[in-house]
């Protein structure tokens, strides 16, 4: 991938004081200092069917939204906890884990969140599982760092975007069997490990770009409807989007794959673009279906 340079005057010595002072002067004012809590005191507000707006905390303890909630339903022998208040972190640090599904009383229990499930600039340091979860209103993990695995896997997302954008990933992420009904938005990404998207779907549009992959990118049997943007991406490990089906408009612009990039079987019925990518090793192309022709004339 190429990638170009840009040349910048060296400050001077006055305009590079103003700039330090200006820089003391906006922490002072944002650096807020984080206040402990307990887990205990979120789950309070949420069966009380109170918003929940918490920024800069660290919450010490796990964080089970299971036990939270207005109501519990049973559905098709499973238990389904409902959290009807919307949900607000800001510059958190969450110390254990963080689930939204898992069992209870011998069945298998998930949360439903009727209103904005987000978790901006948020610091995880144990597991990440809101697998089963349904999303009615915006998800939002944008600038947060997952420091084990995160798995948002089998969920139900009917917001019209969804948001995991700047997200760093240094351990396993997952999002299989997931479902999205609007837009998926994912630039400037970082995932360390393995990274698992098999059987997504997304009815808008995907963004990839500027994101990057360290271990490999499974994207088998994945469906967009709405476009999916793949521009200056890097996958360092094989990355894997064979039987995908891209029913709107496919960029893999400007991309690095380091090892594979497989799209054997995988169905583009609209156009699909690969200029100035860089394929270091293998593009595997077998049976893939492009409709009317739509491959550009640009592949590597």
């Amino acid at each position: 991938m190429m990638i170009r340079k840009e040349t910048y005057r060296k400050p001077g010595a006055k305009v590079f004081l103003s700039l330090a002072a200006a820089v003391c002067i906006c922490f002072s004012c944002t650096g807020a200092e984080q206040k402990e809590m307990k887990a205990s005191q979120i789950i309070r507000l949420l069966a009380k069917g109170k918003q929940v707006h918490i920024h800069d905390a660290i919450i010490t303890d796990d964080l089970d939204f299971t036990l939270g909630g207005t109501r519990m339903n049973l559905l098709a022998g499973a238990l389904q906890r409902e959290a009807a208040s919307g949900i607000f972190f800001a510059n958190c640090v969450f110390m254990g884990k963080v689930t939204a599904g898992g069992q209870q009383k011998s069945l298998p229990v998930h949360t439903c969140f009727r209103n904005n499930l987000i978790f901006t600039a948020c610091d995880f340091r144990g597991t990440v599982n809101f697998n089963d979860a349904v999303v009615f209103g915006t998800v939002n993990f944008s600038k947060s760092v997952f420091r084990e695995d995160a798995s948002f896997n089998n969920m139900a997302i009917w917001a019209k975007d969804s948001y995991f954008s700047e997200v760093t990933a240094e351990k396993k992420f997952s999002a299989i069997y997931t479902s999205f009904a609007g837009n998926l938005h994912c630039i400037g990404a970082q995932f360390g490990d393995y990274a698992s998207f098999q059987e997504m779907s997304v009815k808008g549009k995907l963004t990839f770009n500027y994101s990057a992959f360290k271990g490999k990118a499974g994207f088998e049997l994945t469906e967009t409807c709405g476009g999916a943007f793949f521009h200056h991406v890097r996958f360092e490990q094989d990355a894997d989007f064979s039987f995908s089906r891209f029913l709107h408009t496919a960029d893999f612009v400007n991309v690095t794959f380091g090892k594979k990039g497989n799209f054997e079987k995988a169905f583009f019925l609209n156009t699909a673009r690969f200029d100035g990518t860089d394929m270091q090793k293998d593009l595997i192309l077998r049976d893939t279906f492009f409709g009317n022709n739509t491959l550009n004339n640009n592949m590597p």
